[in-house]
């Protein structure tokens, strides 16, 4: 038995309870908020539905519950694995530390409430419930991020580095090297051992850098912000990987004068065929978020190609995972069309659906 086996059976189990596209459909076909909860106590989410309604009223019912749902699914996948595949699986959820410990750090620099803050956060990688709210309460970021370091936590890594190199460096840049460091690291600790993750995290890097580099598209105070923040005339800096889009070739997209000419420079990549039909959609709305939905739809096909294509190894929780967090998203949707009236055809077209 390999070390993914036990794992992957139980994770199999689990995705047999994700909601069906039927189910979600006949949610969104709901005529109002308690009528959309009341048909949630008939689904897997019963139990967080029911302990959610006795603290909280309207959408915050169903809010609270997808949160709670999604701690108590995913937090007990830890146990699940041993050996190499939990020191792989860990570098999947080490996604939510990274998440956890910026918005703490945001929350920290706008003097958030600590409860506040610990409700933006989803205990489930290597920092736990009590972690977070000792940093939660602590009385600034510096003060966080020297918690992090005493408890040799991995991640204070590129946060300390940073601050030797710019004692003032702000939120942004804090949250850039967090989001670089991980990458890099995620993608090197896998390398040879963890190919289907290393994939995953290749493809999310690009992901996330094609909107980097159209966001720049048509910025004029771009080039004066890299300068200050990074010294740099190009926004190379801003980009995290290693993906499988040169930084080079980013660089060239984000340089160009349209959205348009910019979809060009990608053609030839994995994503130009998306980008490219998406451009239409684009030229109406003239919406960024049009590329973003399109981008994050790909990349829950890439996900769940991988839950079939490596059935034994860790392909299985990529999978489970980026379905989870999708059926989330959907539900997010759902609750919002229904508390803003709109019509059943209008919230389902919204719905992001895979094949399985």
């Amino acid at each position: 038995m390999s070390d993914f086996d036990y794992g992957n059976a139980r994770l199999r189990a689990m995705k047999s309870r994700l909601l069906t596209r039927q189910v979600m459909e006949e949610l969104a076909g709901a005529e109002s908020v308690p009528e959309l909860i009341n048909a949630l106590t008939k689904t897997p989410y019963r139990e967080a539905i029911e302990a959610a309604l006795v603290q909280y009223t309207g959408t915050d019912i169903i809010a609270q519950a997808r949160r709670n749902n999604l701690i108590h699914t995913v937090s007990k996948v830890h146990r699940f694995f041993s050996g190499q595949a939990a020191e792989i699986a860990a570098w999947l959820l080490r996604r939510f530390d990274i998440d956890n410990v910026k918005a703490i750090l945001r929350g920290l620099a706008q003097q958030v409430p600590a409860n506040e803050i610990l409700a933006s956060t989803l205990p489930m990688g290597e920092l736990q419930p009590s972690d977070l709210n000792i940093l939660a309460r602590a009385t600034h970021a510096r003060a966080a991020i020297d918690l992090l370091a005493t408890w040799r936590i991995p991640l204070a890594q590129p946060l300390l580095a940073l601050r030797a190199e710019r004692a003032g460096a702000d939120l942004f840049e804090m949250e850039l090297a967090l989001e670089r460091w991980y990458f890099h690291a995620a993608i090197t600790a896998t390398k040879g051992n963890g190919e289907s993750l290393r994939q995953y995290l290749m493809f999310h890097a690009d992901v996330a850098n094609i909107l980097t580099a159209l966001r720049m598209i048509g910025e004029t105070e771009a080039t004066a912000f890299l300068r200050q923040h990074f010294d740099a005339p190009d926004p190379a800096p801003l980009f995290v990987g290693p993906g499988h889009i040169a930084f080079a070739l980013l660089t060239e997209t984000a340089r160009q004068e349209s959205i348009s000419r910019a979809v060009g420079t990608l053609t030839r990549t994995t994503y130009g065929a998306t980008l490219a039909s998406t451009l239409e959609q684009y030229r109406v709305t003239s919406r960024l978020s049009d590329f973003e939905y399109a981008l994050q739809r790909q990349q829950l096909e890439h996900a769940v190609n991988l839950l079939i294509r490596d059935p034994l190894g860790i392909g299985v929780l990529i999978g489970y995972m980026a379905l989870k967090t999708n059926e989330l998203a959907n539900l997010r949707r759902i609750v919002q069309g229904v508390y803003l009236g709109e019509a059943p055809n209008r919230i389902r077209a919204k719905l992001m659906m895979v094949n399985t």
